[in-house]
């Protein structure tokens, strides 16, 4: 099933920076995901677009594309599979950059709405972890 490899890659991707507990992989598996294939150069989100979905790098990779003075497309940053490249902006109500694949690429999205739930399965690790 494509939910449960793209869940499985965003956990390991997760438990590379900080243990999870159970209950908080249950959790981040019961998010809904929809999944899409992309071409090279077929943009996922464009600067100024507004939102609705983040998305994690299944397969493929991805560059954050910025445009120069003179119009010209700058690759800012790579993402490889287990990547979030959009996480920053969860605090934006429009895109500061493009996401492109360089590659055909796969990528599951994953919907604005339930990542505070993400983030609280993530922070309650990090703070497990913290030294007081």
């Amino acid at each position: 099933m494509a939910h449960d490899h793209s869940f499985k890659m965003l956990i390991r991707k997760l438990q590379a920076i900080s243990e999870l507990a159970e209950s908080d992989i249950a959790t981040l598996g019961n998010i809904s995901i929809q999944e899409k294939r992309y071409q090279a150069n077929e943009d996922i989100l464009r600067e100024g677009d507004k939102p609705s979905l983040s998305f994690v790098v299944l397969e493929g990779l991805i560059g954050s594309i910025k445009l120069t003075g003179e119009g010209k497309r700058q690759i800012s940053s790579f993402f490889v599979p287990g990547d979030i490249p959009d996480l920053h902006g969860l605090h934006l109500s429009v895109m500061d950059c493009t996401f492109t694949p360089l590659m055909p690429s796969r990528v599951p999205f994953l919907f604005r709405a339930t990542f505070p739930t993400c983030m609280v399965c993530i922070c309650r690790s990090w703070i497990a972890l913290s030294p007081l």
